[in-house]
């Protein structure tokens, strides 16, 4: 679902505005609030998925103790024990699950990625599931030291 997020809805919505601007300014006779509402709208876009969207993880893969993070064509291996909070932002489209990391690794100190649908987080006010499985291995890893 990341490509969707980060590829496939960012050139629908660049394509739209471009073929928008490109009507706007061969119609006769020009009109400024047209023309200038296509670039307005392509800078907030860019903008918001620049804040929420092109800073996801392209793959989290779960391996026990560790989690084995990809963006573009950076790879990271973090362990568990070495995450200091799970963060889960609900009211945005993706859900955004963050990690944040007690020392920053080749993807910086915090590790953005929108988890996998699940029924349970339609829930209102409960914890997102993966959220709560990752903060309860977090606290089972650390308490074991």
């Amino acid at each position: 679902m990341t490509v969707w997020h980060k590829r496939a809805f960012p050139a629908i919505w660049f394509g739209l505005l471009a073929v928008y601007f490109f009507f706007a300014v061969r119609h006769r006779p020009l009109q400024l609030v047209p023309v200038a509402l296509a670039p307005a709208l392509m800078l907030f876009g860019f903008f918001v998925m620049r804040a929420y969207v092109w800073d996801l993880a392209d793959e989290v893969l779960d391996d026990g103790d560790r989690l084995v993070v990809r963006k573009g064509a950076l790879e990271q291996a973090l362990f568990l024990r070495d995450v200091v909070e799970v963060r889960i932002t609900r009211n945005s489209d993706p859900t955004r699950l963050t990690l944040v990391l007690a020392a920053p690794g080749v993807l910086g100190d915090k590790i953005v990625f929108a988890p996998a649908f699940a029924a349970a987080s339609l829930v209102p006010f409960s914890r997102h599931p993966l959220a709560k499985e990752l903060e309860d291995r977090i606290a089972t890893l650390k308490n074991n030291r």
